[in-house]
């Protein structure tokens, strides 16, 4: 199902080139670079490109520590990632992981700033298991999950008191961060799945979830035959957003072509 956010605009004007010459470097806003040379003084920009998760992903030279720095495409910094070996790691870190895990060796670890918090992403093993712990520098787990040092967010307090206080009977199943660098939680609320979204400052942004068709306001059906009659609904979804606004995200089809539009229950079809 497509996700329509009009959150962030896609735009990199501005452009400046980095240090390095190589053609296949992303080009950099003029907020990026700003950024990062008040944030990392001295800092060497050496490459940029697109990470998996369609973060910017820009990699410094900073103080001898090469860092990657990641940016939404709307030039938001999203966190910095860098290698820290073992032998560095604070004891209080490597306590509070092996007291939590005294059965796993400890493998690597990485340092994470984000904007409201930083910690250790510290990557264990035992068998074929790998675990990735979070901890902050004074020895407090933070949260632990399967995955790649430092893709995975952390989940603030704020946002989890949000979801307790607005879906109290819900479990957290899985979180990470979507190409427009949005914190995507997923959650089971009863027997339905949700999604729930939230911006680079923890401010709630969404939450949605998948809809039968047969299940959708005689309204709704009404005002999609009437304006696409040659179109059938493929699938569709119930749309939160703050301040009670809510509607359908209806997606319809007509052979290979394809529409997604949306439909306040009474009807009305928003631009």
């Amino acid at each position: 199902m497509k996700k329509l956010f009009p959150i962030f605009v896609l735009s990199l004007f501005a452009f400046v080139a980095c240090d390095d010459d190589d053609d296949k470097n992303l080009p950099l806003s003029k907020n990026v670079v700003e950024f990062i040379e008040s944030k990392y003084n001295g800092a060497v920009i050496r490459h940029s490109e697109y990470d998996d998760n369609g973060l910017v992903e820009v990699e410094i030279l900073h103080e001898s520590l090469v860092k990657d720095v990641y940016f939404t495409t709307a030039d938001e910094w999203v966190y910095t990632s860098w290698d820290v070996r073992l032998a560095n790691l604070p004891a209080i870190v490597k306590e509070a992981v092996t007291n939590a895990y005294p059965d796993f060796v400890l493998e690597e670890a990485d340092y994470v700033e984000r904007p409201n918090l930083s910690y250790y992403a510290v990557e264990i093993e035992k068998g074929n298991a790998d675990v990735i712990v979070f901890v902050s520098p004074e020895g407090e787990i933070l949260d632990a999950s399967t995955g790649e040092p430092g893709t995975k967010p952390v989940l603030s307090d704020a946002v989890r008191s949000f979801i307790a206080e607005k879906y109290p009977a819900a479990k957290i199943v899985e979180y990470s961060y979507t190409v427009n660098g949005l914190l995507e939680v997923d959650i089971v609320d009863g027997v339905i799945e949700n999604e729930v979204y939230f911006d680079t400052n923890d401010a709630w942004v969404q939450t949605d979830w998948d809809v039968s068709a047969d299940t959708l306001p005689d309204a709704v059906l009404k005002a999609l035959a009437e304006l696409y009659p040659q179109y059938f609904v493929d699938s569709a979804e119930y749309v939160e957003r703050p301040e009670g606004v809510v509607f359908y995200t209806v997606e319809l089809e007509q052979g290979s072509t394809e529409i997604v539009v949306n439909v306040t229950p009474d009807g009305e079809v928003l631009k």
